[in-house]
């Protein structure tokens, strides 16, 4: 082993809490590799069983390896390209939503070229050579982050899952690093078999019946239109409404086998499952209005409302689904606004027409007011009545009128 790498793993080997050794500590390069891989194994598997999945391991790895960022992302092909789950660490506030929401995620040079490689991607970018310009190839979006995020290479390590999704880790050097060294590919190579084993371990608990059956019992007599998935993008449970109103806007259908919700509309399906993965990841703070969606249908649209649940018995979280239908909710009148929330009249009036799908601009036109006043009106409904989002009083109103 060359002289540089030899040293360049030395310093990459972290304690735990990610203090570099010291640099007077004297340790051979095999042992170095040996403590390196146990470190991070060790981390990887005590995440197969956390509530926060596998975002401890990404951190730690992130310290050992003196990363910028790193992800690891599960992506179905077919039928159709989705993201599914996945963690990610270290990239500037609102890129992953936005890239996820867009599909740009898919564009991505690593998470493309590990989907076109197959099963058995390893590779980085500059591949050894310092002197490698990674970015040329990258498209005007990935090019400004990755600039902005100071990285210097990439590696990827890429396989499929038994249930043939693609899973993908992508790490991001940071510059005042090196570029990838073969020592730490053929590190990551030895990692890769233990993250195989890990993600299916965290696959089997969170697909697991014995962990839906309360879900399900407790589901199956809601009267309201409401389904729950679990960690893993799997629906757990729905209500008869919840299949009743799909079946009568010939709106989606739920394959039991496979357990995920096939809607009419592609595109929505695309981005509901988007909006699904973005509520598990907990990568939701950076976009606007990101847990309602609205379903087309020949009548009035459905309000698909998504909010995260954190199951205490089983320590992870879940998300849930509700359906509010516009074409059976009834309109309350102001005073019956006022009986339900605390609000002035002027209040209310603005609860109306939020009630109504509008957004805050054609309230304001509507109402023949400043969208500032919406908004502090908006302010106002949520601090006197204990709700920290608008969607969430929104929700409580229909759930009433329904």
């Amino acid at each position: 082993m060359p002289a540089a790498d030899k040293n360049q793993l030395i310093h990459l080997s972290r304690v735990e809490n990610g203090r570099s050794r010291s640099s007077t500590e004297q340790l051979g390069p095999d042992d170095t590799q040996a403590d390196i891989l146990d470190d991070l194994v060790t981390s990887l598997y005590s995440c197969v069983e956390h509530k926060d999945g596998f975002d401890l391991f990404l951190r730690n790895i992130r310290d050992t390896f003196d990363l910028a960022s790193c992800c690891l992302a599960v992506i179905q092909k077919e039928p159709q390209l989705k993201g599914l789950y996945g963690w990610a660490v270290g990239y500037p506030p609102g890129v992953v939503p936005l890239m996820l929401k867009t599909g740009l995620v898919f564009k991505d040079k690593a998470i493309a070229r590990a989907l076109e490689t197959g099963p058995n991607a390893l590779f980085s970018y500059a591949d050894g050579d310092p002197e490698s310009d990674f970015l040329a190839d990258m498209p005007a979006f990935s090019r400004t982050w990755i600039r902005a995020a100071g990285i210097i290479d990439s590696a990827t390590i890429a396989f499929t899952n038994k249930y043939q999704q693609h899973v993908v880790l992508v790490f991001n050097r940071q510059k005042g690093s090196r570029v990838f060294s073969k020592p730490e590919m053929a590190l990551l190579s030895r990692l890769k078999k233990h993250a195989e084993i890990a993600l299916d371990l965290y696959e089997r608990l969170h697909r697991s019946e014995q962990s839906f059956k309360d879900l399900q019992s407790s589901i199956a007599v809601l009267k309201q239109p409401v389904a729950v998935f679990s960690p893993v993008s799997l629906l757990v449970s729905a209500s008869p409404a919840f299949v009743e109103i799909g079946r009568r806007y010939k709106a989606f259908t739920i394959d039991q086998d496979s357990r995920e919700i096939a809607f009419r509309d592609q595109q929505f399906g695309k981005d509901f499952y988007t909006q699904l993965m973005l509520f598990i990841t907990g990568k939701t703070g950076a976009l606007d209005d990101s847990d309602t969606l609205y379903l087309q249908t020949d009548a009035l649209p459905l309000r698909v409302s998504i909010t995260p649940v954190h199951n205490r018995q089983s320590n992870n979280s879940n998300v849930l689904v509700e359906i509010f239908d516009p074409n059976v909710c009834r309109t309350p009148s102001i005073a019956e606004i006022r009986k339900v929330i605390s609000a002035t009249e002027a209040e209310a009036r603005v609860c109306l027409c939020l009630l109504k799908g509008t957004n805050t601009a054609e309230a304001a036109e509507q109402l023949e007011l400043a969208i500032s006043t919406i908004r502090t009106n908006i302010k106002s409904l949520l601090q006197k009545n204990n709700f920290r989002r608008q969607v969430d009083l929104i929700t409580h109103l229909m759930r009433i009128c329904s």
